[in-house]
C-alpha cells in the first residue's frame, strides 16, 4: 500500500505544472488562469495565488489547464493580429505559433486563422481603418476622401467652419487615413483655439506623411503654445531640413529662437537648430536681397524700410541707453541705501544689547535704550522711505523704456509664431505617389 501511494504521489509530481517566479523561486502544482495571474493548487490541497507581473515562465504539464494556456496565447495573437496591417508579418507570427504550440486542437484553430490572413495576402488586400479590402477599393476611397476634403479650403479660409468641419468628418469616414483630410482638420481645429485636438491631428498626418514640413512646423508651434519648448525645436530643426530655407519656417524658428528659457538655451537639439537656422537663413537672405527683401528680425522688409528701420532704431537705442543710465544712478543710490540701513541696524542691535541683562533669577532686564538707538531707528525710517522712492522711480524708468522701445514702426519681434494653414495642405498622387505639398521655399 506504501509504495502503491509513492507511486501515485510521483504521477502527481511528475504531471505537475512549474510556475517559474522573477524572484527565482518556483512553485509545483495545477495551475489555472485568473483575472490577475495564476492559482497554484499544489499537492497538499493549498491554493497560491500568483500576480501576473511576478511569473518568469510556467512549464506546464499535459492537462486541461496546458490547453488552457494554449487557447489564451492563440486569442493574444489575434488580437495582436487585429492591430497590425503587414500581413506578412501576421503569416510569419501564425506561422511561429503553431509550430511552437503542442496542442494540437488550439493549433487547428491557429490554422484557420492562418489560411484566412493568407487568402487576404494572395488577393493582395491592405488595411483601412479596421477594414480590410482589396487595392481597387483602396484607391477608390482614397481618391473618394481626397475629392471630399479639398472643398474644405476655402471653407476655412472663409470662415465656414462648421461646412468644413462636415466634409472633412465624412472624408475621414470614408478613408480613415487620408492625410489631406486630417491635415485640414488639424487646421481648422487650430482656428477653433481646440490646440490639443489640433495636435492630434497632425500627429496622425506625421505618421502618414513622414518629413512633410508644414506638418512638422504645426506641430512645433503647438509644442511651444504648450510650453514644451525642447520638443518644438526638435519639430523645428526636422522641419527645416525636411524643406531647406522655408520661408515660413524659418521665421518661426527666428521667433522662437528670440524668446527660448534660459534653461533650454543649451540643449543639444537647441543648439542644433541654431546652427542650421544659421546656415539656411543666410542662403535665404541672400535668395530674398535678389527681389529687394531683407531680414527685419523674424519679418521681411524693404531696402527703404530697413534703412528708415536702422535709423529708428539707433535712435531709440540712444535713448533707451540714457535711461538705462538713469537707472544704473538710481540702483547705485539703493544699494548705498541698503548698506546704510544695514549698518545703522546692527550698530542698533549692539546698543540694544548693551541695555539688556539678566538678573540673578534669571530674567532678562531690558534697560532704557539711549537716545543714539531712536536717532537712528528715525534715520532708518528715512532711508526706507528714500528707497521706496527710489524703487518708484525705476518703476517708472521701465515703462518709459517699454514706451521707447514700442516706437519703432516695425517690431524685429512679435512674440507669434504661425501654423502653415490650408496651403500647406499635403495632396496624394493618385498614381501611386505619397502625399506631398505645395512647395514652402521662397
Amino acid at each position: 500500500m506504501a509504495a502503491m501511494m509513492a507511486v501515485l504521489l510521483l504521477a502527481v509530481v511528475a504531471s505537475a505544472d512549474i510556475v517559474n517566479l522573477t524572484d527565482g523561486t518556483r512553485i509545483e502544482g495545477k495551475i489555472r488562469k485568473t483575472t490577475d495571474g495564476w492559482a497554484v493548487t499544489q499537492t497538499d490541497g493549498t491554493v497560491v495565488n500568483v500576480d501576473a507581473d511576478k511569473v518568469a515562465s510556467i512549464e506546464a504539464s499535459r492537462t486541461a489547464d496546458a490547453v488552457s494556456i494554449a487557447e489564451d496565447r492563440l486569442q493574444s495573437l489575434r488580437r495582436v493580429a487585429d492591430h497590425l496591417s503587414d500581413i506578412p508579418e501576421i503569416v510569419s507570427r501564425y506561422q511561429k505559433f503553431i509550430a511552437e504550440t503542442g496542442d494540437l486542437k488550439v493549433a487547428a484553430e491557429a490554422n484557420k486563422d492562418l489560411q484566412r490572413w493568407q487568402s487576404r495576402l494572395d488577393q493582395g488586400m491592405v488595411k483601412l481603418g479596421d477594414q480590410w479590402i482589396s487595392a481597387d477599393e483602396r484607391r477608390r476611397r482614397r481618391e473618394l476622401g481626397q475629392s471630399e476634403a479639398m472643398p474644405a479650403k476655402d471653407l476655412i479660409v472663409n470662415y465656414r467652419y462648421k461646412e468644413a468641419d462636415k466634409l472633412l468628418q465624412q472624408a475621414i469616414i470614408d478613408d480613415p487615413d487620408c492625410a489631406t483630410a486630417l491635415y485640414l482638420q488639424g487646421v481648422l481645429l487650430y482656428k477653433q483655439e481646440q490646440i490639443s485636438q489640433s495636435r492630434k491631428s497632425f500627429e496622425a498626418v506625421n505618421q502618414l506623411v513622414p518629413d512633410h514640413a508644414p506638418t512638422l512646423n504645426n506641430l512645433a508651434v503647438i509644442a511651444w503654445r504648450q510650453k514644451s519648448f525642447v520638443v518644438a525645436m526638435n519639430y523645428y530643426d526636422r522641419a527645416m531640413m525636411s524643406a531647406p530655407q522655408a520661408k515660413e519656417v524659418l521665421d518661426n524658428v527666428a521667433e522662437a529662437l528670440n524668446v527660448v528659457p534660459p534653461e533650454n538655451q543649451k540643449a543639444p537639439v537647441v543648439l542644433q537648430a541654431v546652427k542650421l537656422f544659421a546656415e539656411q537663413d543666410a542662403l535665404l537672405q541672400k535668395t530674398a536681397a535678389q527681389q529687394g527683401m531683407y531680414r527685419w528680425g523674424a519679418t521681411w522688409v524693404t531696402a527703404k524700410q530697413l534703412e528708415d528701420l536702422k535709423a529708428a532704431e539707433a535712435k531709440i537705442k540712444q535713448q533707451l541707453d540714457a535711461l538705462q543710465q538713469q537707472f544704473d544712478v538710481l540702483q547705485q543710490k539703493a544699494g548705498q541705501i541698503d548698506s546704510e540701513i544695514d549698518q545703522d541696524k546692527r550698530e542698533m542691535d549692539r546698543l540694544q544689547s548693551q541695555s539688556t541683562y539678566i538678573d540673578r533669577n534669571g530674567n532678562t532686564i531690558q534697560m532704557p535704550l539711549p537716545d543714539q538707538y531712536y536717532q537712528l531707528k528715525r534715520d532708518n525710517d528715512g532711508l526706507a522711505n528714500d528707497k521706496q522712492i527710489i524703487v518708484q522711480q525705476q518703476t517708472d524708468l521701465r515703462n518709459k523704456a517699454k514706451e521707447v522701445a514700442a516706437q519703432i514702426p516695425t517690431p524685429k519681434f512679435t512674440g507669434l509664431q504661425q501654423i502653415i494653414g490650408v496651403d500647406g495642405v499635403p495632396v496624394r498622387d493618385m498614381g501611386s505617389g505619397p502625399a506631398s505639398a505645395p512647395s514652402q521655399t521662397n
